[in-house]
């Protein structure tokens, strides 16, 4: 990353962190089904345009969410943009861009978790083969709310080509499955 994307990158990172929520809850069935359509059209367009997108989920008072504005990054990254004062982070969402066979794509990465764990809040993960992933911001726990091709499919997707992908991974279970030690 040259030195001009570090910089903005630490920049909206500090801003995100000055409206930072509560700590993480687990989601709700609206939550949840607010989730399901969004992550529907923008694993679409991620697929298609082979570039990650994300957000956050917002809260409001009267129990509705909402997403920020979607933000597009690159084959194998995104940063949101800050969330503007006087609302409530419900979660962050993103997608995994288009299949790469060089890469573990179907579930969320360490990076993935380790962020909303940093950030406090709880995240959503859609992956090339159509998967969305959960992730418990205090735990780093994750599981599947919903299994390959409950979400749009990119048409190159290949089998599970870096092994099974389980119902649900602790933290140190993405560690292993990526042959990283902690």
């Amino acid at each position: 990353m040259t030195r001009s994307l570090s910089r903005i990158a630490a920049l909206l990172m500090a801003a995100f962190i000055a409206t930072a929520p509560a700590p993480s809850t687990a989601q709700s069935a609206q939550e949840t089904a607010f989730v399901m359509g969004l992550m529907e059209s923008m694993n679409a367009l991620s697929i298609r345009f082979n570039r990650e997108v994300c957000g956050y989920v917002l809260r409001h008072s009267n129990g509705a969410y909402s997403s920020t504005k979607a933000s597009w990054g690159g084959q194998a990254s995104c940063a949101s943009l800050p969330v503007e004062d006087g609302f409530v982070v419900a979660s962050s969402w993103h997608t995994h861009a288009a299949w790469d066979p060089a890469y573990d794509g179907e579930v969320p990465s360490i990076q993935d978790v380790e962020g909303d764990m940093r950030m406090g809040v709880n995240g959503w993960v859609g992956t090339p083969g159509g998967r969305l992933w959960f992730v418990e911001g205090q735990t780093g726990n994750i599981r599947q709310v919903c299994g390959r091709g409950c979400l749009p499919v990119d048409q190159s997707f290949g089998d599970e080509d870096f092994g099974p992908v389980g119902e649900s991974y602790t933290l140190d279970g993405l560690y292993a499955r990526f042959g990283r030690n902690r």
